[in-house]
């Protein structure tokens, strides 16, 4: 498996890329403002829905990136008592699904815009939907965080100080305000897994 370990560090040095994508758009584009106030969002998808838009790409993207990562990392730390990694990997599986549903949901709410009031748009069912399935997303996410690190710590088998932020920002993505926080950790995180993988990835 050393292509898939090699595409995992490659992977995780472009998430950095997407992550620093994604700050940018959510601060300048979108703005802290908007995110706070429904209404705002919503206006914002009725008169401006290009920053939702590239929002939304991104996070497709990132299930994608994630993907790859999962089983890179999955194949670097798999033994044969690695129950605990294997649920780890289906928490990280189901973040994915859950993230790209957000984006889908996202995508056709922001395209039917238009055709709502902000009164009927901010009560819609998909409306609500989305906003579970980005809270399901990031919390799954963190269980997958907590239960690798927490495997690859006990086995020795990634730095300590990469298990304990990993850790850390799984505990973090338990609480889906401190998101933004999370996200800030995983450039460190994705930039220390990427060296680790590249480093150790077998020759040939």
């Amino acid at each position: 498996m050393t292509h898939l370990q090699r595409l995992g560090g490659i992977a995780a040095f472009v998430n950095v890329l997407v992550v620093m994508a994604t700050l940018a758009t959510v601060i300048f584009l979108i703005g802290f403002s908007a995110i706070a106030d429904p209404s705002k969002l919503i206006d914002l998808a009725i008169h401006n829905p290009a920053p939702l838009l590239i929002e939304d790409s991104l996070k497709v993207l990132s299930a994608g990136i994630s993907g790859v990562l999962i089983l890179a990392i999955a194949n670097y730390l798999w033994r044969d008592d690695s129950a605990l990694l294997s649920v780890a990997i289906v928490f990280g599986i189901l973040s994915i699904l859950c993230l790209i549903g957000n984006a889908i949901l996202s995508i056709y709410l922001i395209s039917q815009a238009s055709l709502y009031d902000q009164m009927e748009l901010s009560g819609n069912q998909i409306n609500s939907m989305i906003g579970i399935l980005a809270v399901a997303a990031i919390s799954l996410d963190g269980l997958w965080f907590l239960l690798m690190s927490w495997t690859a710590l006990t086995n020795q088998q990634l730095p300590s100080l990469l298990c304990y932020l990993g850790i850390g920002m799984g505990v973090l993505s338990l609480v889906p305000p401190l998101g933004i926080i999370v996200l800030l950790l995983s450039v460190v995180w994705s930039v220390w897994i990427g060296q680790v993988l590249l480093k150790n990835a077998p020759a040939g």
